[in-house]
């Protein structure tokens, strides 16, 4: 797998949680967390699923987090991708 550098990865996941859903891109960017976006824990586990299936990056459960903004979360995938 090649290595995604967090510039890359970003937009990816602005784009997922958009577009599968349907959050506004202007929120994710504004630095809410995922429960003020209202992303419960099932989103964020098939969040995960989206990842593993998008980006090819295995994620835990847990891994990701409702206090997360969208620049914790790409450190995440970033930091998993790198590990594998």
């Amino acid at each position: 797998m090649t290595t995604l550098a967090p510039a890359d990865i970003k937009p990816r996941l602005i784009s997922l949680l958009s577009e599968k859903f349907g959050l506004p891109e202007d929120e994710i960017l504004a630095g809410a967390t995922f429960d003020e976006l209202d992303i419960d824990s099932l989103i964020l586990v098939e969040l995960s699923l989206l990842v593993r299936k998008e980006l090819g990056v295995v994620l835990a459960e847990g891994d990701l987090q409702s206090s997360f903004r969208i620049d914790d979360a790409v450190a995440v995938v970033a930091a998993k991708g790198a590990a594998a």
